[in-house]
């Protein structure tokens, strides 16, 4: 009867509006695991219509080695539709990069095609997990095949 009636209040609570934009901070790896160690960084996500999303990803992906590390600035694009709380999506990106190693740098852009999904909480807490493939120039002094993240965010 309790469960029932908890149930009949949240069904006649009014609407949310939604929420357009989050903002959200990531930890993951990469691979070839052997070249890759954590990654760190933060999301900006647009909505509109609520299925189109837009994000501006910045990341730092350390090295296996002493010195070594990436650091990648990228635009993505993708569609989201929302199944009540739950968010699949899939979409592309392309960016820039910078690559840090003992002996030399390099710098160039990069492009992205990823999927993943969204769990939406009503307090506006956002859980995101993403897997990307990511396409370095094959000049690039190492290379990244694909990253993979978590991240924990706030709608508003």
């Amino acid at each position: 009867m309790a469960l029932a009636l908890a149930i009949a209040a949240v069904a006649a609570a009014p609407a949310r509006e939604a929420r357009a934009a989050e903002i959200s901070v990531l930890v993951g790896g990469a691979s070839p695991d052997t070249t890759w160690g954590t990654c760190w960084g933060g999301i900006l996500t647009i909505t509109l219509f609520g299925i189109v999303h837009g994000d501006v990803e910045g990341a730092r992906q350390s090295g296996a080695l002493e010195g070594t590390s990436l650091y990648t600035a990228s635009a993505k694009a993708y569609l989201g539709p929302s199944f009540g709380r739950f968010v699949p999506y899939g979409g592309i990106g392309a960016g820039v990069y910078h690559q840090s190693l003992p002996v030399d740098d390099d710098q160039g852009t990069t492009g992205l095609l990823f999927v993943g999904a969204k769990l939406k909480f009503p307090i506006g807490l956002v859980l995101r997990a993403e897997y990307q493939w990511v396409d370095l120039p094959e000049a690039a002094l190492l290379q990244l095949d694909n990253r993979y993240f978590i991240a924990v965010g706030l709608s508003f």
